[in-house]
């Protein structure tokens, strides 16, 4: 499958049922162009050696996206942190790795129109990827403990990716936002080197692998270390290059744990 169709099939993949391949799911931190472009590397690495056919599958949105984790509509999510540890503890998904390094939430502002503190945040727009994201709840929380509470002081206003997100700001239509360090690493230099972080707010758990509640224990060992063994394969490299990780590790309790922190608000988020 070409990279058009592929991402046709990602972008059309949001009910179940669709693939009968194994199916990967992956968090819509980009546009279905991009998912697809930047996961083909592990999508072809896991077909060649589970010699069955992979497909690639997402979501509109956060929230549409862990329904589905939840459903077990995927053999095998990559999703952030928080929502790995209540698919974990709601829906029996099995932790396998988890990206290196950590993630991070960084409050992010504009060269060209700088702030002296978050404070200048009244009365404007924060620009963030989604309301549901690790990042963004470690970002309103501090915001909160700074006096600032969105809606009321200013307004977050959600984007499809982190480069829409940055666009928001270069433009002028935000005055400040909340990207990560991987997400920048997606930004041109050009654009990058003018922006500027303001607060560096959390380090946070990365991303987390987690295979199907109902696949055998034996499965899962053999998938776990499919996935330890691809930062070391020609495609693993490809990948990490191009996503601006180091490497996988396994993804055991203590890890997990480092993500209940910031459960509550994001059970809280998910309410309808």
């Amino acid at each position: 499958m070409g990279l058009a169709g592929a991402a046709l099939a990602l972008f059309l993949a949001v009910s179940p049922g669709l693939a009968l391949a194994f199916t990967v799911g992956v968090l819509p931190i980009h546009s279905s162009r991009v998912l697809v472009e930047r996961y083909e590397p592990l999508r072809a690495y896991l077909e060649r050696h589970l010699k069955q056919p992979v497909h690639l599958e997402s979501a509109p949105d956060f929230a549409r996206f862990h329904a589905r984790s939840l459903r077990g509509d995927f053999d095998l999510t990559i999703t952030a942190a928080h929502f790995a540890r209540l698919a974990q503890k709601g829906a029996g998904l099995q932790p396998l790795v988890q990206f290196t390094p950590d993630h991070d939430a960084l409050l992010i502002h504009h060269a060209e129109r700088p702030l002296s503190g978050p404070g200048e945040l009244r009365g404007g727009q924060l620009a963030v990827i989604d309301h549901l994201a690790i990042s963004v709840t470690a970002t309103l929380s501090h915001l909160r403990e700074q006096g600032l509470e969105a809606g009321r002081d200013f307004t977050a206003n959600e984007h499809r990716s982190h480069a829409s997100v940055v666009h928001a700001l270069s433009s002028g239509v935000a005055r400040a936002a909340v990207t990560t360090s991987q997400g920048l690493l997606q930004i041109p230099e050009e654009i990058r080197g003018k922006l500027l972080v303001l607060k560096h707010i959390a380090d946070i758990p990365a991303f987390v692998f987690l295979a199907k509640a109902d696949l055998g224990k034996p499965e899962a060992e053999r998938l776990r270390a499919l996935l330890l063994a691809f930062p070391r394969e020609e495609e693993g490299m490809r990948f990490l290059a191009q996503t601006g990780y180091s490497g996988l590790h396994p993804a055991g309790e203590k890890a997990m744990k480092r993500a209940d922190a910031y459960l509550k608000e994001t059970r809280k988020a998910l309410k309808p």
